[in-house]
Order: structure tokens, then C-alpha cells, then sequence
């Protein structure tokens, strides 16, 4: 047995841990599970403490803080810390008393939270992340700590400074409980800049790109179809080249019956539901009734199932293209109708939305130009989140490509807020534009593309100041694709 799984077993042991009141042994494995982990040029860069006591009414706890803290006393930064308690132990990520010190860097960097959240969604949900990662004054809610051993002296003396936890209790599974404190543990160190070796620095990669994964979620197509039949209206929202389009008209595609419209700022209730439009007749000038989009569409849906694409849902103003019509979009209450300020030839005088009209809009969230999406509108429509996949162009096989992606995706991960991710550049970028069936002359043409579009998309942004802090970064990230670009 490792001497990780063996501290992992003194761990679900909790208070009954044969290490209690042992400080040289606890300390002992402790540095020998980091051994087994860590580069042997980084060994060194930490100091373990230890303070294991028996009674129940003491804060005891072992864990590892930085290097350049004192031996004992209050200390600054980070730290991964266990806590020992009744029925298991609690493994947690925790500020020093002192405060941030250096690490204020690692705790305001989106980064940082992202993985920690990424975590949490593949514990499925086991692992609790406080909300704001700087923030000392507040405690672990009670309903977090219900559902952890009993730690209730440690969390008297550092509920405040926890800010990433997990019970591990007596009676779970030897592995599920070796995988989060493992998790937690390589990522602590990863932050710390300290170095993974050998088959450690192996799996914790992989685990990196699951953890990445968990910050870009796919959709496959069966999910959105399988939404769109029980929703009816769905908006497909992300980055721009995430490749929203393609993937709506593939879903509407294999549903059978579609069309596709496009909507933009002339987009007008005329167009897309009904409007009066003049035409020359012999004694002078008429007005025709005419259906709108919504209207023919809806007309196709009364013989089978049917797509109405709408791409690039926001860019008209939505509640004006809707009308009184936008009181039918509710997927719960099909009989609804409303009346026609006009009806055109072979159409009803109300217009009731048939139960086999389904809805499929995307959503480009890097488009600044536009409204966001009123709550009226959001209410009445499913969305799913579409995300950048490196997948799709490690799959072309394209090194520069590759390289260039995993960049972009490492730098606007680590460094910008939740609103500015979502100009991240798509996957569609970083793919030769003729596709697949011309290998020849591939490499050059994905070099201009990185030069033509990826660059000047990125200085774009800073120019526009439409990514904030992270200017710097993405500014350093444009030069680097432009120097790869050129080599």
C-alpha cells in the first residue's frame, strides 16, 4: 500500500486514526505521500504541521503550507489541511490566519476557482466551494457542515478561512474517498507551481483535461433533440465558433420536416408573424396580407413535427418580431391563442401554436452589440450552453492548430471573469475552412486563419476593452499566436 493510501485510511478513520497524538509518524507519512507525488527538485517547498490531539473539544488538524512560513504559529497563504473528527475526518483548502500573503495571486485568479467548481461538479456536488474565494470573514453554512464528520472544535477555531472542502467518512469506499482527497491534493500543489513526477504527473494531466472538460461541456446532439421535443423551444448559446449553427441544423435534420430564418436589427413582428406589404394593382395600389415565418412554419406543423431554425436569436429586438405572439411560447399550455391584427388568406383569424412546432434559436453570447435576452423571453425557453471542445481539433490533427487552442483556452480560462469567457474563440478557428477533404495545403491554410481571424479577434477585444483585467493576458496571448503563426 502506498503511503498516500495509507494516510487516506487514517483519514476516514477520523479521530480513531492511530496517528492521533503521534506528530513525528503523521508528519512522517505525510512528507513520504508527497515524495511519492512531487518532482524531487520541488521537494522541500513546503513545511508540513502537525497538531493531532485526542480530546474532542481541541482544533486538530495536520496539514502542508508554504515554504517561507515559520515552523509554528500563524501562518499566510494557502494550505491543505486535514481535520479529524467523529465517524471520518473533513479534508479541506484553507487560508492561514495570518492571511493571503503571496497567494493572494492563486486566490484571485478565475482560474483557481474554476478547477475547484469543476471538481465539484465531477464529486458530484461532494465537494463544497465557498462562493467568493477571498472572503475570510464568512463561515461554512451549517448545511455544508451537517453533512460532514464532526469537526466542531476545528471549525470554531477556521470555519472562516475554509474556502474548498470534503467529508471522508468511515464507511465509504476506499477508492471514492482516495480519488477526491487525491484530487484536492494535486490541485493544491498545481497551483503552488509545484511539479507532479512520473506516473502522478501522468494521471494528474488527465485529470487536468477532465477538469477542463468540466469547465467546457459538450452537448451532443442526442441532448439537445431529446430537449427540443420535450421543451419545444431551446436556444443553443455560446462563444462565437462553437458551432451552434451546424449543430441546429443537424439536430433539425434528422428530426426530418425544418427551416432555417435568420434574424438581424431590421428583423421586424411583419416579417416574422404577419404584415400588410402594398402591391401594384390596375386601378392603383393595395395592401396583400402576408404570412410571416412563424405563421408558415406553424402551417407545416399541423402535418408533422418541424423545425423553425432562428439563427442569431438576439440580434432583433425579440419582444417587438414577437408581438402578442410571445404569450404562445409556453410549452406547458398549448391551447393558447391570440388574435391577428390581420389573416391571411387560408389562415385561421387566432393563432395557436401546433404542439409539432418546435423552436431552435442560437445565440452568439459574444456579441456585444446587441441586448441581452429579456426575462420574458427567458422563461419561455430551454438553453443549453455550448462550449469550445478540443476534442474537435485535436481530432484534424493539426499541430500549430493545437497548440494555438490549448493556449487560448489555458489563458482566458485562467484569467477572466464568467462574462469574459464567453468571448472565448470556438473550436471552428482552429480548423482548416475547406474541411477534411483537402489535406493538401492544410497547415498554410490554418496559419492564415490564425493570423486573419484568431489574432485580430483577440486584439479586437482589448482594443474594445471587452476583456477588463485579463487585457494583458490576452494581448500576450494574441503576440504569442502571431509569433507561432509566422515561425
Amino acid at each position: 500500500m502506498s503511503a498516500f493510501d495509507r494516510l487516506v485510511a487514517e483519514m476516514r478513520a477520523g479521530r480513531e486514526s492511530s496517528l492521533i497524538g503521534k506528530r513525528d509518524e503523521t508528519q512522517s507519512l505525510i512528507l513520504e505521500s508527497l515524495e511519492e507525488r512531487i518532482h524531487r527538485k520541488d521537494h522541500g517547498r513546503y513545511l508540513v504541521r502537525v497538531n493531532l490531539q485526542t480530546g474532542a473539544d481541541v482544533a486538530s488538524f495536520a496539514g502542508i503550507i508554504d515554504e517561507d512560513n515559520p515552523a509554528s504559529g500563524p501562518y499566510q497563504g494557502t494550505s491543505f489541511v486535514w481535520f479529524p473528527g467523529e465517524g471520518g475526518s473533513v479534508v479541506a483548502l484553507v487560508v492561514g490566519t495570518a492571511g493571503f500573503g503571496a497567494d493572494t495571486a492563486i486566490l484571485g485568479r478565475p482560474g483557481h476557482e474554476r478547477r475547484l467548481r469543476a471538481l465539484a461538479r465531477m464529486h458530484n456536488g461532494r465537494l463544497w466551494v465557498k462562493p467568493d474565494l477571498l472572503d475570510i470573514s464568512t463561515k461554512v453554512p451549517d448545511t455544508i457542515t451537517q453533512r460532514w464528520p464532526n469537526i466542531d472544535a476545528a471549525l470554531k477555531e477556521y470555519s472562516s478561512v475554509i474556502y474548498a472542502a470534503v467529508g471522508v467518512r468511515q464507511d465509504e469506499d476506499d477508492d471514492v474517498a482516495a480519488q477526491v482527497v487525491s484530487d484536492l491534493l494535486d490541485l493544491y500543489l498545481f497551483e503552488r507551481n509545484i511539479r507532479h513526477k512520473g506516473a502522478a504527473s501522468t494521471r494528474w494531466q488527465q485529470r487536468l483535461e477532465e477538469i477542463t472538460s468540466h469547465i467546457f461541456p459538450s452537448v451532443a446532439l442526442e441532448d439537445v433533440r431529446a430537449l427540443l421535443c420535450e421543451r419545444r423551444f431551446v436556444i443553443l448559446e455560446g462563444p462565437p465558433g462553437t458551432g451552434k449553427t451546424r449543430l441546429a441544423l443537424q439536430v433539425a435534420r434528422e428530426i426530418g420536416s425544418y427551416e432555417m430564418v435568420q434574424f438581424h436589427p431590421a428583423r421586424t413582428y411583419e416579417d416574422f408573424v404577419v404584415g400588410l406589404y402594398p402591391s401594384a394593382t390596375r386601378d392603383g395600389l393595395a395592401f396583400e396580407v402576408r404570412p410571416g415565418d412563424l405563421l408558415r412554419a406553424n402551417q407545416q406543423a399541423q402535418i408533422n413535427k418541424h423545425v423553425l431554425v432562428v439563427d442569431e436569436i438576439n440580434r432583433a429586438d425579440l419582444g417587438r418580431v414577437l408581438g402578442e405572439a410571445i404569450s404562445l411560447f409556453e410549452p406547458g399550455e398549448p391551447g393558447r391563442t391570440v388574435r391577428l391584427p390581420h389573416v391571411p388568406d387560408g389562415f385561421p383569424p387566432e393563432l395557436q401554436l401546433s404542439p409539432n412546432l418546435l423552436v431552435l434559436g442560437t445565440r452568439n453570447t459574444a456579441d456585444r452589440s446587441i441586448a441581452h435576452l429579456d426575462l420574458a423571453i427567458r422563461r419561455r425557453f430551454a438553453f443549453l450552453e455550448m462550449w469550445p471542445s478540443l476534442a474537435v481539433v485535436r481530432e484534424e490533427d493539426e499541430p500549430l492548430a493545437i497548440t494555438a487552442f490549448e493556449d487560448v483556452i489555458r489563458t482566458f480560462t485562467e484569467f477572466t471573469t464568467d462574462e469574459e469567457l464567453r468571448l472565448i474563440p470556438g473550436h471552428s478557428y482552429f480548423l482548416d475552412p475547406l474541411g477534411g477533404s483537402h489535406p493538401e495545403g492544410r497547415s498554410e491554410r490554418v496559419r492564415r486563419r490564425l493570423q486573419l481571424e484568431v489574432v485580430p479577434l483577440l486584439r479586437a477585444y482589448v482594443a474594445e476593452h471587452l476583456v477588463g483585467g485579463a487585457s494583458l493576458e490576452i494581448k500576450g496571448l494574441a503576440d504569442r499566436i502571431e509569433n507561432m503563426a509566422r515561425d
